[in-house]
């Protein structure tokens, strides 16, 4: 949530929101839908880093909710980081740290070492993996530093 309030964004926002997120979604695919859903309505699109943090929100509560039914449940074992090359491109790495403060570190300096402007710390996700699968755990924003 706070990177959503840095953004620009807000929890009513959210919650005004009428797409619900599946058992398959992922950031990127919440984030697609959330564009369609303005353009649908004829409203001006958000900023993409507002519709990217929602989606990381609305992920989040739905992997938190209910972590063993669908697809990208969390599961025990090493972080995950998705870095964010730009709005079209995540790639998913894992973490090779049990302990959060030093994943975070591992991550910062991955963030950094790709040029890349955010990552995401998650949970590791079952199934396939995929990026923006999981519960969010940190996020990292070069103008902001880490925040949940």
């Amino acid at each position: 949530m706070q990177y959503l309030k840095s953004v620009g964004g807000s929890e009513a926002d959210i919650s005004g929101a009428a797409y619900v997120v599946n058992d398959d979604d992922t950031v990127e695919s919440v984030v697609s839908s959330l564009r369609m859903e303005q353009q649908r309505r004829g409203g001006v699109a958000s900023d993409p880093s507002v519709l990217h943090a929602w989606a990381q929100v609305m992920i989040s509560r739905r992997d938190e909710g209910d972590p063993n039914h669908h697809h990208g449940a969390s599961q025990v074992g090493e972080y995950q980081l998705d870095i964010h090359h730009s709005a079209e491109s995540t790639t998913r790495e894992r973490i090779p740290a049990k302990d959060l403060e030093d994943a975070k570190i591992w991550a910062q300096a991955r963030i950094e070492a790709q040029g890349a402007e955010f990552g995401a710390v998650y949970f590791p996700a079952g199934g396939d993996g995929l990026p923006g699968t999981g519960a969010l755990v940190s996020s990292f924003d070069r103008s902001v530093g880490w925040y949940r």
